[in-house]
């Protein structure tokens, strides 16, 4: 006779059997209630509801998920013990914008008002709209955000992809995050910079900001920066913030002050404003002491200026739009001067070095060069070139390198 199967799992705790759950999708989770009597309830006690890669194509199944949605919210409210959600994530596609608009976006607003109340205690929220591009506002807005999400006194992460944070105003006190640690916005638009500014004064705690494609739909941030009352964004101060990635922000101006804890720091070049080795009479910057990863983008001109700014720095990654290059004449070598004092971090903490979209032209070979002969503890130096360049990597390899034990590869994006 087979030996009885024995079902250790039904055996643990209810708590632990929720939080093996809570490593499920909610559909997946769902499932297991038909297992045994034991599982039927489980899933009500869980406190995440992820609603991930969800793509509804046709009108039956936009209404089975709102219904599915709408009785998962509701068990929550009714159940002994389940009256709260730790996480709610929903990653979904319309395959129509009437679709979206008609019968996705309003239920999408009630559950989100529904799972910010105080009760619930909702700590991460991740809402994304997939499919969606700038180049569809031509036919369909973005929904709007629901104003209580910004209230929400227990969130820690909040994550937001393609919605519209306009038609209401911020302000010092009405945009009250006092939790929030982690901050990513893709596609978003906001009525005016200030209200972007006003959010994350309203994070006091954030640590971790990913900011990609703000747009502004009425003042400019522009004239932020050329505004007398401006000074209170200028001096924004988040003390707790050790990662920031504001490559694609898509706004000129941002106060640099707010970055100086950073460990990890990916932006543009743009946004310092260093003029002939003065800073700005915008701008007084920080020295980044804690800076250990950074990751410029677009002019390399100002890259030494910004190493000065970087004691620490450990490992640097430059990225550099090769038409802008071209048509900015970087083919100059007038148009970059070595300074006087080599940047602390490179002749004694730089470890790697990354240069991508690399065309060959002399400001490049030229910085290629300097931190070669002057990293002293330089362990790797990779260049991806757009085409091949024989010239040049013969003369990379044959220039001297402070570091004995630094390794050059050079790389060719090859389509």
């Amino acid at each position: 006779m087979a030996p009885l199967m024995v079902d250790s799992i039904s055996s643990l705790p209810d708590e632990i059997l929720c939080r093996i759950l809570s490593l499920l999708s909610t559909k997946e989770s769902v499932a297991t209630s038909v297992l045994s009597k034991r599982w039927t309830h489980l899933c009500h006690h869980v406190p995440n509801l992820q609603f991930s890669d969800i793509t509804v194509n046709t009108l039956p199944s936009i209404l089975l998920f709102n219904q599915f949605v709408y009785s998962l919210l509701l068990s929550r409210d009714s159940a002994a013990g389940s009256n709260f959600v730790n996480t709610f994530r929903l990653h979904i596609r319309y395959d129509t914008f009437y679709f979206a608009y008609n019968f996705g976006f309003p239920n999408i607003t009630k559950w989100i008002n529904f799972v910010v109340q105080p009760k619930f205690t909702l700590k991460n929220l991740s809402l994304h709209f997939n499919g969606f591009s700038v180049e569809d506002l031509d036919q369909m807005n973005p929904p709007k955000l629901p104003l209580s999400i910004f209230t929400c006194k227990t969130l820690v992460s909040l994550s937001l992809r393609w919605f519209k944070a306009d038609g209401y105003s911020f302000s010092s006190k009405g945009c009250q995050l006092p939790s929030l640690k982690i901050l990513h916005l893709e596609l978003l638009f906001f009525s005016d910079f200030p209200d972007f500014l006003l959010l994350l004064a309203g994070s006091p705690l954030l640590e971790d900001l990913l900011v990609s494609q703000l747009y502004f739909l009425g003042v400019m941030e522009d004239a932020v920066e050329d505004d007398s009352d401006s000074q209170d964004f200028k001096s924004l101060c988040l003390p707790n913030l050790t990662r920031a990635d504001l490559a694609q922000c898509g706004c000129s101006w941002f106060p640099i002050n707010a970055l100086s804890s950073c460990v990890s720091l990916c932006i543009q070049t743009c946004s310092f404003y260093i003029e002939d080795d003065v800073v700005s009479k915008m701008k007084q910057f920080p020295v980044f002491h804690n800076l250990t990863d950074l990751k410029l983008h677009n002019n390399w001109e100002l890259a030494l200026k910004v190493l000065h700014l970087c004691p620490k720095l450990q490992n640097l990654q430059l990225y550099q739009d090769s038409l802008e290059a071209i048509l900015n004449g970087e083919n100059n070598q007038e148009n970059t001067t070595e300074p006087e004092f080599v940047p602390q971090c490179i002749s004694l903490y730089l470890r790697t070095c990354t240069i991508r979209n690399f065309l060959g032209l002399q400001g490049e070979l030229k910085l290629a060069k300097y931190i070669l002969k002057n990293g002293k503890n330089l362990q790797t130096m990779s260049i991806w070139g757009i085409w091949e360049l024989p010239e040049i990597e013969r003369e990379l390899s044959a220039c001297p390198k402070a570091s004995a034990t630094c390794e050059l590869s050079i790389i060719y994006n090859r389509a």
